[in-house]
Parts: structure tokens; C-alpha cells; sequence
């Protein structure tokens, strides 16, 4: 069985999810600044049902631990030809 992504990794599952996913992919693409996707995470949950209060607990979250995803992401990313 193949593995099933959570997006929303050292958090709980919400309605967000898909704001987590758009926010993985920002991650791994290095032209968009960090600080960038971790304010568009911090809009798509407060605009779904996780309100504006879930939003900046999640956008403190990421900016204090997503280097390490970040970082990860990237260096995952396969080298350009």
C-alpha cells in the first residue's frame, strides 16, 4: 500500500489540509521566499473553518519549525539539467 501524505506534518488533520498541501509545494520550490509561504498558509486556514486563531497559531508554528521542512524539501528536489 503506498503512503498517504498528511501536508500537515506535526499537526493535527483539519479542514486546512489542502492549504497544507499548497504550503509543502512552496516549501520544495526555492523561488518562493519562506516567510511568503508561511503568510499564505497562515490566510487559506484562517479563510477555512480553522479561523483566524488556528491561523496564527499555525503561521507561529512555521515560522519557529519549518526551516528543517524547508530545508528538506529542497534538498529533495531532483538538480536541474
Amino acid at each position: 500500500m503506498a503512503a498517504v501524505p498528511d501536508y500537515c506534518t506535526g499537526w493535527f488533520e483539519g479542514s486546512w489540509a489542502s492549504c497544507c498541501a499548497a504550503h509543502d509545494l512552496a516549501y520544495a520550490d526555492p523561488a518562493i521566499g519562506r516567510l511568503s509561504a508561511d503568510w499564505a498558509l497562515a490566510q487559506c486556514v484562517a479563510a477555512t473553518s480553522g479561523g483566524p486563531v488556528m491561523a496564527a497559531i499555525m503561521f507561529g508554528g512555521v515560522v519557529l519549525f519549518g526551516w528543517w521542512f524547508r530545508w528538506r524539501a529542497q534538498k529533495r528536489r531532483p538538480p536541474k539539467a
